[in-house]
């Protein structure tokens, strides 16, 4: 019986949340040790499906999974194997709601998982329009930016006007992401910024610092100055919860991190929940910022080292598949 298995990893946001839905960058990083399995067979019959969520067949997997039934349905169309029968087994670490791109993640390694079964070759722009059928379903409108860093293997800096390109950095450093157990809830937090931004120049202002602080954050990456790093994420937390988008969880949890010896630490995503991020220096500094972060409330967390890349200017380039319109909800 043939079986194939493919991977995608989560992503997290480091530096620019909310502040890119107002033309302002933002820096996104793939999470390579947080990933999600894809595992498919072929099998006598109508598709089938076996995941945390759902198991069973395909066509009566409940509503709010309506995105990946499509998605499996439009690919085998496309790949001219509309009624053939399949087991697919999606196994995900990524917690859901969390601002870690679960969904864009399943798409993705469903996608990778489907080309390989049928060995069709799968260019990086055909897997991003492919994965787009679901999260246009899931999100509305979606970004692009969770589909990208999903199927990345490198930071990412993006900009509404529809710029993607890779980052090139030299910075050796951990980052610790911690889930505050709480489901982030990005529609809200948006919409708590737009209506500050309407009424108080100050918020503004915070705007205008992310901004300027994910710029120096590209920079802290280029020069392996992680004390720099760590006062720009307590900065950008500082800016978010003054826009009225932290949460009590999170908040606990950064203080934890921080008494633990993070160099910084900030929610990452949408926020009002999901997950914050927290800079050490070494393996042994995560391994210790890990153990107080779970006392204080953490309900997981993973250790992601930061690996220095480098490319040619031609890898560094803007991706067309990217409609700049789309940029309007990538806070999450």
């Amino acid at each position: 019986m043939k079986e194939v298995i493919k991977t995608s990893n989560a992503k997290i946001i480091l530096m620019g949340e909310h502040s890119v839905v107002y033309n302002q960058p933002a820096i996104a990083l793939p999470i390579r040790n947080v990933k999600t399995t894809v595992k498919i067979q072929s099998i006598p019959g109508d598709i089938q499906i076996r995941s945390r969520y759902f198991n069973g067949f395909l066509n009566d997997i409940h509503s709010n999974l309506l995105g990946i039934k499509q998605l499996i349905n439009q690919t085998l169309t496309t790949l001219g194997k509309p009624h053939y029968g399949l087991l697919l087994d999606i196994d995900s670490q990524i917690p859901a709601e969390r601002g870690m791109g679960s969904s864009a993640s399943t798409a993705v390694a469903i996608v990778r998982a489907m080309y390989a079964f049928f060995d069709r070759p799968l260019t990086k722009n055909k897997l991003l329009k492919t994965v787009n059928i679901s999260e246009k379903i899931i999100h509305g409108n979606p970004s692009g930016l969770d589909s990208a860093t999903a199927s990345a293997d490198r930071p990412i800096w993006f900009k509404r006007d529809g710029t993607i390109k890779a980052l090139p950095i030299n910075f050796n450093g951990y980052l610790v992401i911690s889930d505050s157990g709480i489901k982030g809830k990005t529609g809200e937090a948006v919409n708590i910024v737009k209506n500050k931004l309407r009424i108080d120049n100050d918020s503004r202002l915070l705007i205008e610092k992310l901004g300027e602080l994910t710029s120096q954050t590209a920079t802290a990456l280029k020069d392996d100055d992680s004390l720099a790093l760590g006062d720009i994420m307590n900065n950008a937390q500082a800016c978010l919860r003054q826009l009225g988008v932290s949460h009590p969880a999170v908040e606990k949890l950064i203080q934890a991190a921080n008494q633990s010896g993070a160099l910084g630490s900030k929610l990452t995503g949408g926020g009002l929940g999901g997950c914050v991020i927290s800079l050490v220096s070494d393996a042994q500094a995560a391994e210790n910022v890990s153990a107080q972060l779970r006392k204080a409330g953490a309900t997981a967390t993973w250790i992601e080292k930061i690996i220095g890349v480098d490319f040619s200017f031609e890898d560094n380039r803007q991706e067309a598949w990217l409609c700049p319109r789309t940029y309007q909800h990538c806070a999450n």
